[in-house]
């Protein structure tokens, strides 16, 4: 018998949007096998409630010619997921496993019995104190989790394993960028929910799923400008034009980051697409600013190695430029792409919007093994 390693294929099932992915090993390192993108208006108001119609659509991927397999991991769902911190101590004879039951039975608003729970994240704390941790817990229905694998298994996928967000991102980060040593923000914008971390080398010291997303700015944009049935133009301006108003106006060469002279009704452009989408901008710098309070908090005001932004969050020019001035922490547009290659570069036709699969290359990046 022959085993080799299969890598799954990485299903990252958002609020508007399915994507997966699929890596393969070549001499070198990882590289790209496939993707596939599809639009799911349904999911939007519950995977519960639409489950039924995402099955051809899952179905499809499953059926797609450039994966190999039908083993895939896949993300919980985020609005059914209960994600939270504890801090707690082993009494006596308990276990760890008792203790964290014990702790979050405070936290878990249905009947502890009906729940699945992980921690992604367990750290003793280094004091006199012995059997006193910090974990990060994730919160599931029993039966949520039932009608999920129930749904992916109708449409012919074997799940190997049900991973959290967190997790995926902290994989793809380590494996594209660099491993994580000092305190570190990582965030997934997503179409209608983004997922905003603080991670360190040994623990995740906060994770938030908010309803936040890119859909909100392109239909502003659409409403403010007219394109109701323009949704393609929309995200053109969000990419060309976004959060570069400010520097804009500091810039007294009139150029542009290209190195163009930035003519009046360039800077009239930059304006109003700058004021339609600011406000909402400033709702995500509300949700940053809790996340770095609470991480302050709790790391005694240890200085961040930066945010690092994945996701559709690439597609907003200039949003980390923005982030970095209002949060005075160094911001960077992650584009997992630039370090992962491609199998066959007709498998994407856009590589700049190797970003949208973030969550999903960190999902296939979960090796498995079978004949």
């Amino acid at each position: 018998m022959n085993l080799t390693s299969i890598y799954p294929i990485g299903i990252d099932i958002g609020s508007n949007n399915i994507y997966a992915a699929q890596l393969k090993k070549n001499r070198q390192d990882l590289v790209a096998r496939g993707f596939v993108h599809r639009e799911c208006e349904g999911v939007a108001q519950g995977i519960f409630n639409g489950g039924d119609e995402l099955i051809p659509v899952l179905r499809q991927i499953a059926k797609d010619k450039t994966f190999r397999g039908r083993r895939a991991v896949v993300h919980f769902p985020s609005q059914y997921l209960l994600s939270f911190p504890i801090t707690f101590e082993v009494h006596g004879e308990e276990t760890i496993e008792q203790a964290i039951l014990r702790k979050s039975k405070d936290y878990i608003n249905f009947p502890l019995e009906e729940a699945i729970i992980d921690y992604p994240s367990l750290t003793p704390f280094i004091s006199a104190d012995a059997d006193k941790y910090r974990a990060s817990i994730n919160a599931v229905r029993r039966d949520h989790m039932k009608q999920y694998l129930l749904m992916l298994k109708k449409a012919g996928l074997t799940v190997e394993a049900v991973d959290s967000g967190i997790s995926s991102l902290i994989r793809l980060h380590s494996h594209t960028y660099k491993s994580i040593q000092n305190p570190t923000i990582l965030c997934n914008i997503g179409s209608g929910q983004s997922l905003l971390s603080v991670v360190t080398r040994d623990s995740i010291l906060v994770q938030r799923h908010v309803p936040w997303g890119v859909q909100m700015l392109l239909k502003n944009l659409q409403a403010n400008l007219e394109l109701s049935q323009d949704r393609q133009k929309a995200e053109v301006l969000l990419k060309n034009y976004g959060l570069f108003f400010e520097d804009c106006l500091e810039c007294s060469s009139s150029v542009n980051p290209g190195g163009e002279v930035v003519e009046q009704d360039m800077r009239d452009m930059y304006r109003a697409i700058y004021q339609i989408i600011n406000p909402h901008i400033e709702e995500l710098v509300h949700e940053f600013h809790k996340v770095i309070g609470y991480a302050r908090s709790e790391e005694h005001g240890e200085s961040f190695e930066g945010i690092y932004i994945y996701g559709q969050g690439t597609t907003i020019h200039h949003l980390d430029h923005y982030l970095e001035r209002r949060l005075n922490v160094p911001a960077k547009l992650m584009n997992p792409l630039s370090k992962i290659g491609l199998s066959d570069d007709s498998i994407l036709p856009d590589v700049s919007e190797g970003s949208r699969f973030g969550l999903a290359l960190g999902l296939a990046m979960r090796k498995v093994t079978w004949l």
